[in-house]
Order: structure tokens, then C-alpha cells, then sequence
């Protein structure tokens, strides 16, 4: 019998908003065909890793946000070390849940599971997608920024409330800041220097830096068109143009098009290391972290993504 391990995070938004508590849902879904845990911390996602690769599980459900996703990735990936994890159900529970919507996995996480639940009972081939991950610093993700894109989200979370619309609010109003006051709010630039695959990028003041393994990251933006161009690799996208310039070529960037540009890096590679002579911080699946002097970020291994 096929069995699908679930991990859910009660502190992720939907999940704190819903009537019903998300583990017992799952069970009753699920019946003899789910393992649920509940985590409370991060070091229970390791005791819970070791437990599924103990009971070989066939498939790894994750009930939470994008942040959610990557923490239990990070600990599974370590504890199954060389061996593939298993694919991952993804079953939501976030505010923007950008990876689900890279392999336009509909519905909400119950939905998710009953009709992965049916396919197995019906003996149906169940659908999955690869997706590189990326390794940064010791975690592994699929989304990584810093200057433009970790600002933005210290808007986003200013004032506790978030959300699609909220993402919307904080994204209009920083463009129509940065076009009279630049090197303020969400345009605060940021001095560092890059090398991608050893090739240093010839300029060191930035507006921002993004990578991605997913197209989309976010609010309609496909700004990582090359996101699965290649095997074990990602697409970097490194600006040092103003927000004038930036908010001018604003349709190209959320269509998945080139911009030209000088000061303007766009490349598919395997590795990025940034260096600066400060702390800084840096944006990873919708969280925010610092890190200091020289951060290095690398492909990880390819992981399978559940799409019913």
C-alpha cells in the first residue's frame, strides 16, 4: 500500500484560519493511506524526516506557505542525503503559494489530497513535475533576492497584514516612490559583488538581484523566463539600472522578456556568490534572512512536485 506522509504547519496563515484543524482533515481524507504530523518547531521536521524515511513513504505532503515548503525540503534533502526525497504534494497553507502555482496545482490543500488520495485508490499514474532547487548558504529553495526583492518584502510585512492584494498595494506604491526618490524603500540600493559560474559581474552597485528554479514569482510577475532552461541550474537576473529604468521596461519584466541593458545581468548558471563588506540581507522562498560578508548559493539536487 502506497503511503503519503504529511507535515503541517499550524502557524501558517490559512491554517490558523481554518475551522477545522488541517492534520485531523487530512486524516479524514486519507484514511490507512496518510501518515500526519503536526511540527511545532523546526528541529521536529528532522524527527519527522527520519521517521518517513524509516516507513519509506511514497509521497511527501507539505501543508503550509512557500517558507514552509522550503524548511521541510532543507531537513528532508539532508536526512535522505544522496537518495531522491519523495515528490512532494504540495497542500498550501500559505499567503502566496508561488510554488504550487509554477505546475498550476488548483484548489486547496483538502482538494489536493482527495484527488491524490483517488488516483491511488483507482490505480491512476500519478503526475509529477521536476524542479531543480537551489542551495543557499546550508538551506535549499527556489526562489533567492536581495536588494529589490528582499525589501519589498520587509514592506510587505510591515504592519502584520499580507497577501495577495497587500503584495499589489506595497508593489505600486514602491514604483511610484522610486520614480521621483530612488535609493529609498523598496529601491534601496545595495553594494556587493557578484560572480556567476567565476565570471564577476563589471559593476557593483545594484538594484537588485534574483533567482529562481520557478518562472513566476509572484503577483503575475514571470520574470525568470529561463527558470527551466537547464538541468541543474538556475536564471539569475542582476540589475544595476535606476527604477526609471527598471519601471520603463516594467511590462517585460512581468511578461518574461529580456531587458536590455548595460548594467544589466541575465544568465542561466549553476552558481552565484555574492560578497559584501557588510551584513546584508536576503529574501529565500518568501523569508527574509541575513547573511555576512560572502554568501554562496548553488544548484541543488532536482526534486518531483505532485501535480493532480
Amino acid at each position: 500500500m502506497q503511503k503519503i506522509g504529511i507535515i503541517v504547519n499550524p502557524h501558517a496563515k490559512k491554517n490558523r484560519k481554518m475551522k477545522t484543524n488541517p492534520a485531523d482533515l487530512f486524516r479524514t481524507i486519507g484514511g490507512n493511506l496518510v501518515e500526519v504530523r503536526t511540527t511545532q518547531s523546526l528541529d521536529e521536521i528532522f524527527t519527522v524526516a527520519e521517521e518517513f524515511k524509516k516507513k519509506n513513504i511514497d509521497y511527501l505532503g507539505v501543508c503550509g506557505g512557500d517558507g514552509t515548503l522550503h524548511h521541510v525540503l532543507s531537513r528532508f534533502i539532508l536526512v535522505y542525503r544522496k537518495v531522491e526525497i519523495p515528490p512532494l504534494v504540495i497542500l498550501k497553507g500559505g499567503t502566496m503559494d508561488t510554488i504550487s502555482r509554477s505546475i498550476n496545482l488548483k484548489g486547496k490543500g483538502a482538494e489536493i489530497l482527495q484527488r491524490l488520495v483517488e488516483n491511488i485508490n483507482h490505480g491512476r499514474a500519478i503526475t509529477t513535475h521536476y524542479r531543480n532547487t537551489m542551495k543557499i548558504g546550508d538551506k535549499y529553495g527556489f526562489l533567492f533576492g536581495l536588494g529589490i526583492t528582499s525589501n519589498f518584502l520587509v514592506e510587505y510585512y510591515r504592519g502584520g497584514d499580507t497577501g495577495p492584494w497587500k503584495a499589489v498595494k506595497v508593489t505600486i506604491g514602491g514604483i511610484c516612490k522610486g520614480i521621483f526618490n530612488s535609493n529609498t524603500g523598496l529601491f534601496k540600493r545595495l553594494r556587493v559583488r557578484v560572480i556567476a559560474d567565476g565570471y564577476q559581474i563589471p559593476f557593483d552597485d545594484f538594484l537588485g538581484i534574483l533567482a529562481a528554479t520557478v518562472e513566476s514569482v509572484g503577483i503575475g510577475f514571470k520574470a525568470l523566463y529561463r527558470a527551466y532552461e537547464k538541468d541543474n541550474a538556475f536564471h539569475v537576473l542582476a540589475t544595476g539600472m535606476k527604477p526609471i529604468e527598471v519601471v520603463a521596461r516594467i511590462w517585460r519584466l512581468k511578461t518574461g522578456r529580456p531587458m536590455h541593458h548595460p548594467r544589466h545581468f541575465d544568465n542561466v548558471v549553476s552558481t552565484l556568490i555574492v560578497r559584501g563588506p557588510h551584513t546584508f540581507q536576503y529574501m529565500m522562498d518568501g523569508d527574509l534572512y541575513e547573511a555576512f560578508d560572502e554568501l554562496k548559493v548553488e544548484a541543488g539536487p532536482r526534486v518531483r512536485i505532485v501535480y493532480v
